[in-house]
């Protein structure tokens, strides 16, 4: 196959009014498979599983907002509801009807609850490392936690 061929593309897609990158590795005519990165990466370090998946796959692996090719939000709007509605943004705009995920560290909770949302989209998901929020957690009021000592 020609390298220019076989490599994979950057491509971008508008969420919120940022500009979100993705890596798109082709195969159009495959199921969809997003790869979403934990919180101190980007979607380029998912290369070699995605060069090995690309003959299965559609193979789409995004920058999340702040990472990567991906523009920062003004404001600091990085919750997890913002990137649940970021990967939404992407699949809409693929036209992907459903997709496998596979998710890491924050990217596995931004898959989980994605999925929890959104059922009927996700045919497959896959999470490695996702559990960083325990709900029975007790969390200290705002106003303590950002208390300058």
């Amino acid at each position: 196959m020609d390298a220019a061929l076989d490599a994979p593309q950057a491509r971008y897609y508008q969420s919120q009014g940022l500009r979100l990158h993705f890596t798109d590795w082709g195969n159009p005519l495959a199921p969809p498979l997003l790869l979403v990165h934990g919180g101190l990466d980007h979607g380029r370090s998912w290369d070699h599983l995605a060069q090995a998946l690309r003959t299965n796959f559609h193979v789409v692996a995004p920058d999340l907002r702040g990472h990567g090719d991906s523009a920062w939000a003004i404001g600091s709007s990085y919750s997890l509801a913002d990137h649940v509605y970021d990967l939404t943004s992407l699949v809409k705009s693929l036209g992907f009807e459903k997709v496998t995920i596979v998710g890491h560290s924050m990217g596995g909770m931004v898959s989980l609850t994605y999925t929890g949302a959104f059922p009927e989209q996700v045919s497959r998901l896959v999470v490695l490392d996702g559990v960083t929020n325990f709900p029975a957690r007790k969390i200290k009021p705002v106003a303590l936690r950002i208390a300058i000592r």
